[in-house]
């Protein structure tokens, strides 16, 4: 009998690791806490008067390149110099450094984010922008969004200057309507009204938005020009350009600049299109001819995600000719099953901003497709991943030099424009209403309830300038 060996080669090479690295987080942090063998000294002044500090070791401080601000100073002592309301953080910031791990709260977010772009820690500079995207929905005053821009632009931040840009032209409706709308300053106005993704319900309410932001004369003639000069003329109808004269206290500071653009949008209403490419010469993909994201009834439609409970009691049965019962929901009607109800709404348009279309009406059919079974009955092709998204179908007259880049608004609680997404086809995604790590992408703007209140549909048509027939 042969004798049995301890194990084969295969198994004496073989790795068993230990790790207990998860604790190493937690003994970092208490060596900072300890407060003992230090060789650096960490001061802490607010506007010049010493505060008490702290103490850091270097060879742990090294180890982090977040901490480079403070350990690449020369000599044994480091001076912070911190803003009085940030005080009480700084030993969590510094503490960061050791544990590589930080608690947050919306109250202290703006905080750690100024300390952390002080002393080059972009990683967590960069967490704590994403966090001002649940932070900027939440002051419906619009005070908020505004200091975090003016602080964005003071400490050279890029990413959160982008990040309350866009909340606010998604939201500008809102912000027009806001008691700190006045308080607007110069620049950031000149930025947003630059934007095609600017949510108002019209041109006209936009330009009357600016009329009463000029009532607090901060702002010269000229920058005053120059905001006029960015509204989009072309967008509003001839009846409205000539109401302007009567209702705006800009116009008669700047008659000449109005009668101009008023001109100018004079002519995109009533000369057809191949002539005006062909003989004015006009680039017609210039941002004063094309529609930002307009929310009136004229362009738009809304329909409601509510749970079945809450919808079923708007159902009202109506009798039909015939034996059959059917029953009416958001203006659709279909064989009675409660399968078959899903929000729904039709609604028209006119074909093109252009008042040579005014009398052109395309219809529109928008529903809120929840699973295969919804798109199927109306006709969409779904994969399972997708879901749920919206459905788009439009019918009328066509054209072949008009194309349309229509845009969804999810809306949170009523209350903000949480994402915006185009509709690609006769579709358009709905993102993740907070963050599940789903396969869905989350919403720019997380929404508190878990879910969408709403969806809004904007029509948006543009001339193509490449079509058949046009120089």
């Amino acid at each position: 009998m042969k004798g049995v060996g301890l194990g084969t080669g295969k198994e004496t090479r073989s790795t068993h690791t230990l790790d207990l690295s998860g604790e190493l987080s937690e003994a970092l942090g208490q060596i900072f806490d300890s407060q003992q063998g230090c060789d650096l000294s960490i001061n802490v002044s607010v506007q010049g008067e010493d505060v008490p500090g702290f103490c850091g070791h270097t060879v742990i401080l090294t180890a982090n390149l977040e901490a480079q601000a403070l350990w690449k100073e020369p000599g044994s002592n480091v001076t912070m110099n911190v803003d009085a309301e940030c005080v009480p953080m700084v030993r969590d910031f510094l503490r960061y450094f050791y544990s590589r791990r930080i608690d947050i709260t919306l109250s202290s977010v703006k905080c750690f984010h100024k300390l952390a772009s002080a002393y080059g820690a972009k990683q967590l500079q960069g967490y704590c922008a994403s966090l001002f995207a649940i932070l900027l929905p939440r002051d419906p005053s619009f005070q908020m969004p505004l200091d975090l821009y003016a602080y964005a632009v003071a400490t050279g931040d890029p990413l959160l200057e982008k990040l309350c840009l866009q909340f606010l032209a998604w939201n500008f409706e809102a912000l027009t309507q806001a008691e700190a709308w006045p308080s607007v300053p110069t620049a950031l106005l000149q930025l947003l009204l630059l934007r095609s993704d600017l949510a108002v319900p019209s041109e006209l309410a936009l330009l009357k938005a600016v009329d009463t932001w000029s009532w607090e004369e901060h702002a010269s003639q000229e920058e005053l020009e120059g905001l006029v000069e960015k509204v989009r003329f072309p967008m509003m109808l001839p009846q409205e350009l000539f109401e302007l004269q009567f209702n705006l206290s800009l116009y008669w500071s700047h008659e000449a600049l109005f009668q101009k653009k008023s001109l100018q949008a004079l002519e995109f209403h009533t000369v057809p299109f191949q002539l005006l490419a062909r003989y004015k010469g006009l680039n017609l993909t210039e941002d004063a001819y094309k529609p930002r994201i307009y929310t009136s009834p004229t362009w738009s439609a809304s329909v409601t995600d509510s749970r079945w409970s809450a919808r079923k009691s708007q159902l009202v049965y109506r009798p039909t000719a015939g034996s059959s019962l059917k029953y009416s929901a958001n203006a659709i009607q279909a064989p009675f099953d409660y399968r078959y109800y899903y929000p729904y709404q039709s609604f028209q348009t006119p074909q093109h901003p252009s008042f040579l279309f005014q009398d052109k009406w395309l219809s529109w059919s928008l529903v809120y497709l929840p699973t295969i079974q919804s798109c199927w009955n109306y006709g969409f092709s779904c994969s399972s991943d997708e879901l749920p998204v919206l459905g788009l179908t439009k019918s009328g007259p066509s054209d072949s030099t008009i194309a349309y880049e229509n845009k969804a608004l999810m809306l949170c609680e009523g209350l903000f424009v949480a994402d915006v997404t185009d509709f690609e086809g006769p579709k358009a995604e709905i993102p993740s209403a907070l963050d599940t790590n789903s396969s869905k992408s989350t919403s720019f703007f997380p929404c508190p309830a878990g879910h969408f209140s709403s969806f809004r549909t904007v029509i948006r048509p543009f001339y193509l300038t490449n079509s058949s027939g046009v120089d």
